[in-house]
């Protein structure tokens, strides 16, 4: 008579948007995985959520969460703040730990993270889930095969922007002491992993420039005005070893683009061109006929007089193996969540895929050595002691 295991049981420290948009649709997914213990500093959210997936232990404090014997994970979903103290705290109980972006505030507070893992051995995740765009997949495929040669440029945006930016209130989230800074570390984490997962490669060095754009801002509560003390938006040019130059663009103020994620990559033997707002579909240009086709100005226009290129490159969609790829596919209800994969890790399940907290430090370090080279204006290796 065979038994059934008991399942693998989890705790969620932190219960907002994150936690119900990607961590608990991701734990659903999973066979044998309890939902065990619920965290939040809101006791109306904690209970409101608590009621909704049959959760009976919560608290308010994660040292208790993270203390219960019978835990196997822990997700923090809570401010970036608070991520290194929660996540230390469920280490040094020998919980496996899934961490959302950015994964510190610093570069060395991301190493002690790393480290501190790595000694307890357990399994770690980072919420780098933009992997799990299906266009992202097959751009990796084809960057990581060689199908577009030595990796000669790399332009990535991630941006949005609306008219009524300046207008907005001051929010604990807009403040450097709660997010380590603005935008650059809302988005910036993602595309340099996006980067260095495409291209194996890493960053060496780093030339920015941030801005703050409105300067101050009034708090909603109280109608208090506050300086602002984090960037509105930040570039940065980048070294990558194997002599590859990339440009990063991160801004709060790319008006009338919403949300805007596109990178563009050029190589020996191609090109391609990505664009999260077309997931299921990349531009690319591969090989010497087609880059001979490709690279010509284009049909003429007569109404313009001149020549033009709608599109420049052909529409590749993305292959049914890259869109398996995605949690909840085979069920008709894809998610991108990196938490099916956690749990498969935690099971001894090999996971290339998954994003560590390796990955997670190495995207700090990045950002850390950008905040540095906008403050004294100059050229920045990125350093890992």
């Amino acid at each position: 008579m065979t038994t059934t295991p008991r399942p693998l049981r989890v705790g969620i420290v932190g219960l907002g948007g994150i936690a119900r948009g990607q961590h608990i649709p991701g734990y659903q997914l999973c066979e044998n995985v309890e939902l065990a213990a619920f965290c939040d500093a809101n006791p109306a959210t904690l209970n409101a959520m608590g009621d909704r997936y049959g959760v009976a232990r919560r608290t308010t404090d994660y040292i208790e969460l993270v203390a219960h014997d019978d835990l196997d994970a822990i997700s923090v979903c809570t401010w970036p703040n608070t991520h290194h103290r929660v996540s230390m705290a469920a280490i040094a109980q020998r919980k496996h730990v899934f961490c959302e972006k950015p994964l510190a505030l610093t570069y060395p507070l991301a190493r002690e993270m790393r480290d501190a893992a790595k000694r307890a051995r357990i399994v770690t995740g980072c919420g780098f889930t933009h992997r799990l765009t299906p266009a992202a997949l097959l751009a990796h495929h084809l960057i990581s095969t060689g199908a577009l040669g030595d990796i000669y440029h790399l332009f990535a945006v991630y941006s949005m922007g609306g008219p009524d930016f300046a207008a907005r209130p001051q929010t604990a989230r807009r403040t450097k002491a709660v997010t380590g800074g603005g935008h650059l570390f809302e988005m910036g984490p993602h595309m340099v992993d996006m980067v260095r997962w495409w291209t194996g490669q890493e960053i060496t060095a780093v030339c920015a420039q941030s801005r703050t754009h409105i300067k101050r801002r009034r708090w909603e509560e109280t109608g208090e005005w506050q300086d602002v003390d984090v960037e509105d938006s930040c570039a940065f040019l980048a070294d990558l070893e194997g002599d590859t130059t990339a440009v990063f663009s991160h801004s709060a103020v790319i008006t009338g683009r919403n949300f805007d994620q596109r990178v563009e990559v050029y190589g020996s033997e191609g090109a391609l061109l990505y664009d999260q707002a077309r997931p299921f579909e990349l531009q690319a240009c591969i090989g010497s006929t087609m880059s001979n086709l490709c690279a010509g100005y284009g049909l003429y226009d007569p109404l313009w007089g001149r020549y033009r290129q709608e599109t420049p490159y052909p529409v590749l969609p993305v292959p049914r193996q890259f869109l398996n790829a995605v949690p909840g596919e085979a069920q008709g209800t894809p998610r991108r969540t990196f938490i099916p994969a956690f749990i498969d890790a935690i099971r001894g399940i090999d996971q290339p895929l998954l994003p560590t907290f390796e990955d997670g430090m190495k995207a700090q370090a990045v950002l850390g050595a950008v905040v540095l080279s906008s403050e004294e204006r100059r050229w920045v290796d990125v350093v890992e002691d």
